[in-house]
C-alpha cells in the first residue's frame, strides 16, 4: 500500500510531467509561424506573460527551497523565452516585442529587488533590536544562544517574502485563467464548441487538480487558490461540450482567421 510520502512523490512527478507537456504545446504555435514564415494575428502577450509567471513561480520555489516548483518553472522559463524569440524572429512588430520583454524583465527585477531589500532591512532592524536586548539582559540570559534568535528572525522575514511573492504568483496565474472567458462568450453566442480544444481543456483540468491536491498537502494557499480557479474554469468549459455539442458549420478558412486562438487554454503556470 502506498504511504503518504510515496503518494506525494508520485503526485509531484505526475503534476510536473503534465505541466511540462502543456508548456511544450507552445511549439505547435511556433511551428505554424515557421511554416508560414511570418506571424499573422497571433499575440506575443501569452508568451511574455508565461515567461513572467514562470519566473515569479521560480522565485517563489527558490524561497521555499521547493525543488519541484524550481525545476518545473525553470523549464517553463526556458520554453517561453524560446517561444518569444521565435515570435520575434517572424514578426514585423519587433519593437513591440522588445517593449513587452523589457517590461516583463523589469517587473521581475523590481519584485526580486523589493523583496530582497525589505527582507534585509527587516533582518537588520530585528537583529539590532535583539542584540541590544541581549546586551541589556546578559546577566539573566547569558545562556541564550544567538543563533536561535537568528533562526526565528530569518524564519519571520522569509515568511514575509513568501507571502509577497506567493500573492503575486497567484494573481498572475488567475489572470491567465480568465483569458479563455472571451472565447466562452463566443461559444455561448454561436452555441458551438468547435473552436474549443478538448484535449487541452482536459489536460488543464488534470494538471490543475493535481497541483490543487499538492498545494493542499503542503497547506500552501498560493498553490491551492489559482489551481482551484483552473479546475472550476475547466469544468465550466467541459460542461459546454455537453450543452453545445461540436458541429462543423464553420468553414476551415474562417477557423484559420479566428482570433480565439486555442493557446489561451494552455495553463501557462500550474503551480
Amino acid at each position: 500500500m502506498m504511504n503518504g510520502y510515496d503518494f506525494e512523490y508520485a503526485l509531484r512527478v505526475s503534476a510536473s510531467a503534465c505541466t511540462c507537456v502543456q508548456f511544450l504545446s507552445g511549439f505547435l504555435i511556433c511551428a505554424n509561424f515557421m511554416k508560414k514564415g511570418k506571424v499573422s494575428n497571433e499575440s506575443v502577450v501569452p508568451f511574455v506573460t508565461g515567461f513572467l509567471s514562470c519566473s515569479l513561480w521560480l522565485y517563489y520555489g527558490m524561497i521555499l527551497a521547493n525543488s519541484t516548483l524550481v525545476s518545473v518553472n525553470a523549464f517553463g522559463c526556458l520554453l517561453f523565452a524560446i517561444y518569444t524569440w521565435i515570435y520575434y524572429r517572424y514578426t514585423s512588430k519587433k519593437k513591440r516585442v522588445i517593449h513587452y520583454v523589457v517590461s516583463a524583465i523589469a517587473v521581475i527585477a523590481w519584485i526580486v529587488y523589493i523583496t530582497y531589500t525589505n527582507v534585509n532591512q527587516k533582518q537588520s532592524k530585528t537583529l539590532s533590536s535583539s542584540e541590544l536586548h541581549l546586551h541589556e539582559t546578559v546577566e539573566v540570559a547569558a545562556v541564550t544562544p544567538l543563533d536561535i534568535a537568528d533562526t526565528s528572525i530569518i524564519s519571520s522575514t522569509t515568511n514575509d517574502a513568501i507571502d509577497r511573492v506567493g500573492l503575486l504568483c497567484s494573481l498572475t496565474t488567475m489572470l491567465f485563467f480568465a483569458a479563455p472567458f472571451s472565447n466562452l462568450i463566443h461559444v455561448i453566442r454561436t452555441k458551438n464548441t468547435e473552436s474549443m480544444p478538448l484535449p487541452l481543456i482536459v489536460m488543464t483540468f488534470l494538471v490543475s487538480a493535481q497541483w490543487l491536491v499538492y498545494g493542499r498537502m503542503l497547506r500552501d494557499k498560493f498553490i491551492m487558490y489559482p489551481n482551484s480557479v483552473g479546475c472550476m474554469l475547466s469544468v465550466i468549459q467541459l460542461a459546454l461540450f455537453v450543452i453545445y455539442p461540436r458541429r462543423s458549420a464553420v468553414p476551415l478558412t474562417a477557423e484559420l482567421h479566428n482570433h480565439h486562438h486555442p493557446y489561451p487554454y494552455i495553463k501557462l503556470m500550474d503551480a
